[in-house]
């Protein structure tokens, strides 16, 4: 292996200040009807904050800001979720906050700009992450803006000037599409790269090509359902277990006078796994449930080969290496390098093929150092373009290997926060020094976050 290139080391200089990851934790991910929905979004992120802080026996007073990314930042996600966490989870009110949003990488974001302040010198330490809560505000419904003349909420349509930038115009020209949402690009995804990849035209996909991609589709997906079920040992010990409201009988959660949550298990359950991972799935199942996007001879996508809309948050704390070494608290990893790149916003899914190799490019290493990689499953279509383009197995067992957001979920505004911090759990357990993740992003975009374990063998 060549010698690694930190990011901090090449512009930054002072080791003393260098950010390390001090801790990380997560909620469990709930699916739809499931037990995390019943909390309000902010409380999620502010459970994992109290965990944090009980966790870590410094003086709050020396975090310098708090960053909270969420896609949907609407009802009690809104009013700069950030600062709300940070005095929910009764910070010192010194504590400043913000709030983030770049689409599906809205958790990796805040950890990256958590690390950017603290490498910097803007702040000494950073508490940061994310929160999505799908099942009460769906993706774009931030974008619902009420019409009073129909009397109903309508969807804000982009900007029709992004419609006119040559390079937009000309995708969906060469794509034959509009500037649709996430389930049309997916589609449209699929099909792009199976026919690059097995020498036919988009046209010619069709019949046993179609028939082909949606086995090679459900594989996976059953895959990562495997996966995610036999890694509940490992995967477990990033989540800290949260009350949630059980349902009285007409389906309201059962909070106290006050509308918190009591603690006890009359009136709530004890929710400290992940709800959507489905271990008793069969590739028969899968093959069986109707799709949902596409022209029916072209049609391939299914709920059970894309991700569940889910619930949940994440959050970590940076501070420089010095400040740790001060309060002898042990630095877990660093951020080796990153790369945040702008890729076709047609196709939009397939950022993590621009993004990976800049990433590594950056650090003067290779896929072959890498001991974990994850890519996140937005869908099934997402893996595909992305292992055939970069020369990735999904079979390896160190590919997502506690299985992705396909069994998992993903709760956009926390995903990356928790790809991040997965990769850190999984070096540790194994002594091994290098990992990447990444993921596409709405509109196309993506970012690549390569960690280093503090402490490999």
């Amino acid at each position: 292996m060549t010698e690694a290139v930190s990011m901090y080391e090449k512009y930054f200089k002072d080791p003393k200040r260098e950010p390390v990851l001090i801790d990380y934790v997560r909620t469990p991910i709930g699916k739809r009807r499931g037990t995390i929905v019943r909390h309000r979004g902010d409380d999620l992120i502010i459970h994992c904050y109290e965990a944090l802080i009980k966790r870590n026996d410094f003086d709050m007073s020396l975090l310098g800001d708090s960053m909270v990314s969420c896609n949907s930042q609407i009802g009690e996600c809104a009013l700069d979720i950030g600062r709300n966490a940070a005095l929910g989870a009764h910070l010192p009110v010194s504590v400043g906050g913000m709030s983030l949003n770049r689409h599906c990488a809205s958790g990796a974001q805040a950890v990256l700009s958590a690390w950017q302040a603290v490498a910097s010198g803007v702040h000494n330490a950073v508490i940061c992450g994310g929160i999505e809560i799908q099942n009460k505000y769906p993706i774009m419904a931030d974008a619902n803006v009420f019409n009073e003349e129909l009397g109903k909420p309508l969807m804000v349509a982009p900007n029709k000037k992004i419609l006119t930038n040559p390079e937009v115009a000309a995708k969906l020209e060469e794509y034959h599409t509009s500037l649709a949402g996430q389930i049309t690009s997916a589609h449209v995804l699929g099909i792009h790269y199976f026919s690059k990849h097995n020498g036919i035209t988009p046209k010619e996909f069709k019949g046993e090509y179609k028939d082909k991609l949606k086995q090679e589709l459900d594989q996976l997906s059953l895959l990562s359902h495997q996966k995610a079920d036999k890694a509940w040992d490992d995967r477990g010990k990033e989540i800290e277990p949260i009350w949630c409201p059980k349902l009285d009988e007409n389906g309201k959660p059962m909070l106290d006078e006050k509308n918190y949550v009591v603690e006890n298990e009359s009136h709530s359950v004890l929710t400290s796994r992940d709800e959507a991972p489905r271990p008793s799935s069969t590739m028969e199942a899968l093959a069986n449930l109707r799709t949902i996007t596409g022209r029916k001879s072209q049609a391939f996508l299914t709920a059970g080969n894309s991700c569940p809309t889910s619930d949940g948050a994440a959050a970590q704390i940076w501070m420089t290496r010095g400040l740790a070494e001060e309060l002898g608290l042990k630095a877990r990893a660093t951020i080796l390098n990153f790369a945040i790149v702008g890729t076709d916003p047609v196709i939009m899914l397939d950022g993590p093929v621009k993004a990976m190799p800049e990433a590594l490019k950056r650090a003067n290493l290779t896929f072959d150092d890498m001991s974990y990689v994850e890519i996140n499953e937005a869908f099934s279509t997402v893996i595909y373009a992305c292992c055939k383009e970069l020369g990735l197995d999904w079979n390896n067992p160190n590919f997502n290997q506690w299985g992705g957001a396909i069994a998992l979920g993903h709760p956009t505004g926390m995903t990356g926060c928790r790809l991040i911090g997965s990769n850190v759990h999984q070096l540790e357990k194994t002594g091994d020094e290098f990992a990447i993740s990444s993921m596409c992003v709405g509109f196309g975009m993506s970012i690549a976050t390569i960690v280093r374990n503090e402490h490999p063998k």
